[in-house]
């Protein structure tokens, strides 16, 4: 067996994406860097690296080479996990093949590898999950003496991205109960509803026109009468009420927002007769209630539909964003448009307005609040100010950054009144309205075009995902009882500890691979990270502290404290996971039965 298939091995089993990396480079594409790293012990480096570990217990390490420095730091630092990012892929990809690495690659003290610059957000996600306290950010002297600006300017791009991860937490913790269940009251939909991929690029080279709620939007509302034979209308969230009351239908209304309020924006029968994109995310009752054309996304942030429907991240093409004009503006890319209007999306209170008329599923004096107490200023379209908050500088830079992610469409900013959008130029609806009057887009376009395709429902998939249901749900009962026996141990494991250490080292083992049985379950990170976000970050930012903890008295604390507070916590969720299930389960049967009914009638 040659090196690189002992490494490959190994890789295959601890981390997949770097095996499946380094198998896309043939042998012709190999790096011809020579490795910089001695041969003997770099001791003028690991005394430099000893004072930039501080006190956490995760080391990030850039640069591998060929791990003779990797092998120093796991000796000399034993208590430490390391996390590795090799920029040239080339170069690993030699190391794999020239050198027998198995001893290094298989120590369970390397926790996470990632080679080449794709890997390396995801480097940025495993870190983010696991510190708690310093960071111990090194780099090889290889990196060191070539690219310093590159090291800056990637722990920058960390930081930010901790950030934004934070940010997503506790945002995830805030609709955490409302998410989980929208996420599994979806299924039924999502399997008896085409997907957004389904239409992938069906209007390329059309015009898209996202509406927003922005006051801007009342001054151009005659000319989105004007516009609609000629441009795709997509209703972000809220808008449509406006639309609505204007006598104006949307080639498509979108949803993303998991609350409740939903109720109010699509109170009227004339909102619920539009085609509707829900993502799953969003509020189960409008879905239950539209009772037009129906499409549905899978967010690349919902394990949980991803897992029951058996589907990977990469299959997905929504994310995540700050408001669902995000969401909007990336259907109108999914299906093809080459250019993007925005309209109403002012990202700020022009002339102290929230809403344009026609919104109304806040009350005025929630709105006027909001306006009244707004800190900041941000540039308009017309080269004055207008005052804005936090939440809308959120949202605008992530429109900015999604403009920049999406190269080849053409922005338009159409909001008279609103916020500078950087990528969006604005442009009053009238001139657009000119350049636009050649193209032509049918009055149904896209309840049309679903109509047309009857995308037939695959039965054998919905069987997989009934079968799915029924037996996670069934295993929350199991995990229940796996919960009350690890409980059992913990009581008397600090006292053995200190009295029968023989006896506590036996029980500390058996801790660790019950709740391994636990936590290593299939649906098991999909459920809990969605129900309960917080308590599963916090204990994976303590775990590092635990595992490489020596000391048995030490260690039996924090197995107590720690493992003891998140088997509490899941314990907690379960009772209200069982009667998600059920519902889920009730749904999906519910739709199975009504389809069957309706192909018995035809």
């Amino acid at each position: 067996m040659s090196q690189l298939q002992i490494n490959h091995t190994i890789l295959e089993q601890r981390f997949p994406h770097v095996a499946m990396k380094i198998k896309e480079i043939s042998d012709n594409e190999l790096s011809t860097s020579l490795f910089n790293e001695s041969l003997e012990r770099d001791t003028a480096w690991l005394n430099a690296v000893e004072g930039a570990i501080g006190n956490g217990k995760i080391i990030f390490v850039y640069g591998f080479e060929r791990g003779l420095s990797i092998a120093d730091l796991l000796e000399l630092y034993p208590n430490h996990w390391l996390f590795i990012y090799e920029p040239d892929e080339w170069l690993f990809r030699k190391a794999v093949t020239d050198y027998d690495l198995s001893l290094l690659l298989e120590h369970p003290n390397l926790y996470w590898l990632s080679v080449g610059e794709s890997q390396l957000n995801t480097m940025f996600h495993m870190l983010s999950s696991y510190i708690i306290e310093d960071l111990g950010f090194i780099a090889l002297r290889k990196y060191l003496s070539d690219d310093m600006n590159l090291l800056r300017e990637v722990k920058e791009q960390f930081q930010e991205y901790r950030y934004s991860f934070l940010v997503d937490k506790h945002t995830e913790n805030r609709f955490r109960e409302e998410w989980t269940r929208n996420f599994l009251y979806h299924l039924s939909d999502g399997l008896y509803t085409p997907s957004i991929e389904q239409l992938f690029y069906t209007f390329e080279g059309a015009t898209a026109v996202v509406v927003s709620s922005g006051p801007s939007l009342q001054e151009d509302i005659e000319w989105l009468r004007k516009i609609r034979p000629h441009v795709l209308i997509i209703s972000a969230g809220s808008s449509i009420q406006a639309l609505i009351k204007h006598g104006i239908q949307p080639h498509l209304a979108v949803i993303m927002d998991g609350h409740p309020v939903n109720k109010k924006i699509f109170a009227s029968s004339e909102t619920r007769e539009q085609p509707l994109l829900f993502t799953s995310s969003s509020y189960y009752e409008i879905s239950d209630q539209n009772c037009a054309v129906k499409i549905h996304s899978i967010m690349k942030s919902d394990a949980i539909s991803q897992y029951f429907f058996g589907i990977s991240k990469d299959e997905l093409f929504i994310s995540p964003t700050e408001t669902v004009a995000g969401t909007a503006i990336q259907v109108a890319a999914c299906l093809g448009a080459k250019r993007i209007i925005l309209a109403g999306q002012d990202l700020s209170f022009p002339d102290n307005k929230f809403y344009a008329d026609g919104i109304e599923h806040f009350s005025a004096e929630t709105t006027d609040k909001t306006v009244q107490e707004a800190p900041k200023k941000v540039l308009n379209v017309k080269g004055t100010y207008n005052t804005t908050n936090e939440s809308f500088s959120l949202m605008k830079n992530g429109l900015e950054n999604l403009i920049i992610a999406l190269p080849r469409i053409e922005f338009v900013n159409s909001s008279r009144n609103g916020a500078v959008i950087e990528g969006a130029p604005f442009k009053p609806m009238e001139e657009l309205y000119e350049s636009l009057a050649s193209e032509s887009v049918t009055p149904n376009a896209i309840a049309d075009l679903i109509n047309e395709k009857n995308i037939a429902v695959d039965m054998n998939k919905v069987q997989d995902v009934r079968d799915k249901l029924i037996a996670t749900g069934e295993d929350l009962s199991n995990v229940r009882s796996e919960i009350a026996a690890i409980h059992k141990l913990m009581n008397k494991l600090r006292e053995f500890s200190r009295t029968k250490p023989a006896k506590a080292q036996n029980m500390v083992e058996s801790i660790e691979q019950m709740w391994g049985l636990i936590a290593n379950r299939e649906w098991f990170s999909p459920i809990f990270e969605s129900i309960m976000p917080i308590e599963v970050a916090r204990f994976d930012q303590v775990l590092p502290v635990i595992v490489t903890e020596h000391q048995l008295t030490r260690k039996s604390d924090l197995i107590y404290e720690h493992v003891g507070k998140i088997l509490k916590d899941i314990t907690t969720q379960i009772p209200i996971l069982e009667e998600m299930f059920s519902e889920s389960i009730r749904r999906l049967d519910k739709k199975t039965d009504s389809d069957a009914v309706v192909h018995k009638n035809i």
